[in-house]
């Protein structure tokens, strides 16, 4: 009930545009910038690609990401790295994640082992069953990376 008042009070007219999302997570993220990780994370929110979030895809990815069982959380997560929607995750994907949410959360130092190229490899070599550098939403929840 709560979160509904509050998506009605934010989001009278019923939708969540980008740049209301976007200034939502800046409250919930002073430290960082948002801009990046909400370009994704909205497009995986608005799953019928209509350029805004209603309430039932907000409840669905909030559901999903609060709460749910780990594998579900999982395959929303893979939904969200999955920036080309081709259902599989590729090094550069994780790239550009990692980056976003490095962003997100204010980090500031993107070297040597915290490299964004370092981490996604590190990811992929211990993911990546198949072995062709790509990781698909079953490796990605086998993997338990949450």
């Amino acid at each position: 009930m709560k979160i509904a008042k509050g998506f009605i009070r934010d989001c009278p007219n019923g939708r969540l545009d980008k740049k209301k999302f976007l200034q939502v997570y800046e409250q919930f993220y002073p430290g960082g910038n948002a801009k990046a990780y909400c370009k994704y994370a909205f497009d995986a929110f608005d799953q019928n690609d209509d350029g805004t979030i209603d309430f039932t895809e907000f409840l669905l990815c909030v559901a999903a990401t609060k709460g749910g069982d780990i594998d579900q959380r999982l395959a929303f997560a893979f939904d969200l790295y999955d920036i080309s929607d081709d259902e599989e995750i590729e090094q550069k994907e994780l790239v550009k994640m990692i980056t976003a949410l490095y962003q997100l959360n204010g980090v500031a130092d993107h070297s040597g082992p915290n490299s964004p190229k370092t981490r996604a490899a590190e990811i992929l070599a211990a993911l990546d069953a198949g072995g062709d550098r790509k990781l698909t939403k079953q490796e990605f929840i086998a993997g338990d990376v949450l």
